[in-house]
């Protein structure tokens, strides 16, 4: 099980829900777990196989543009990052 925090963008699709907990392996089966729960989630984070390029995930506080068959640990916390624009 992995504890998710979902983005204020994203919320829309999942209740307002501010986190959830999803069961999950790797990033992909939690992405699809919560599509399943969020209909619609996947393909807002997912584009071509991987994430799209204006989001990051934080896996236990580690930001980075991870692959869809990253690893989770059971318990892990996994925040959802928009990239920041500006200049």
């Amino acid at each position: 099980m992995a504890n998710v925090y979902i983005p204020a963008l994203l919320r829309d699709l999942c209740a307002g829900s501010p986190e959830l907990d999803v069961p999950a392996a790797t990033l992909e089966e939690l992405l699809r777990a919560l599509d399943a729960r969020c209909p619609g989630f996947y393909a807002r984070v997912v584009e071509d196989g991987r994430l799209r390029p204006e989001l990051a995930v934080a896996i236990d506080g580690e930001a980075a543009k991870y692959p869809l068959w990253e690893p989770l640990r059971p318990g892990a916390e996994v925040t959802i990052v928009p990239s920041i624009g500006g200049g």
